[in-house]
């Protein structure tokens, strides 16, 4: 595993449904590969990521394994599609976290609360401050201000976000990510 390039600011933490792929209908998740659409330019923005030295990481909240609508195999499986897809599109996704639980289970790797992130940070061997997190909900943005991530929306800006950034996709979201980045390295 490369580890050179895990520093501060070189990490993205991203969410999968909403972000990645296009989000299935509200209440529903996305069972099978057949339901997965990648966003708008979400395949570009993953090899940009690559190509200009970030590891991208996906955290992600997936209840229907909690609720027993689907399996945690099968919430993997279409993880392993999804890393396939992204490498032959010429990206990198480095690992991918899922929390199976409901809110009911109370567990701390369930976003809002900061668990995915704190286990890709051991797993992975990076600091999580000046890592960046880029979600599409407020459970996101929290989940990432917590372990003091850079975070940023995407989809639709909503009043009193905790966001630092807000962006219309992924890739928009890459292209400031590139610039914040480039900017906090020249006032080193």
């Amino acid at each position: 595993m490369e580890t050179s390039h895990r520093k501060a600011g070189r990490v993205v933490f991203l969410d999968r449904d909403g972000v990645i792929n296009k989000p299935p209908p509200e209440g529903s998740w996305v069972f099978r590969w057949e339901e997965f659409e990648f966003a708008d330019g979400a395949l570009e923005a993953l090899r940009r990521l690559r190509e200009e030295g970030f590891t991208a990481v996906v955290v992600t909240n997936q209840s229907c394994v909690g609720r027993g609508l689907a399996t945690l195999g099968q919430v993997e499986a279409i993880n392993a599609r999804m890393r396939e897809a992204v490498a032959a599109a010429g990206g990198r996704l480095e690992a991918v976290y899922v929390c199976p639980h409901t809110d009911a289970d109370d567990c701390p790797c369930r976003k809002p609360r900061p668990g995915l992130l704190d286990r890709a940070a051991e797993e992975l061997g990076v600091a999580l401050e000046g890592c960046f997190m880029v979600g599409d909900s407020e459970r996101d943005i929290a989940a990432g201000k917590a372990r003091g991530c850079t975070a940023i929306l995407v989809g639709e800006r909503s009043p009193g976000s905790q966001a630092d950034y807000f962006a219309a996709g992924l890739a928009e979201a890459v292209e400031l990510i590139v610039e914040l980045a480039a900017r906090d390295e020249v006032t080193r």
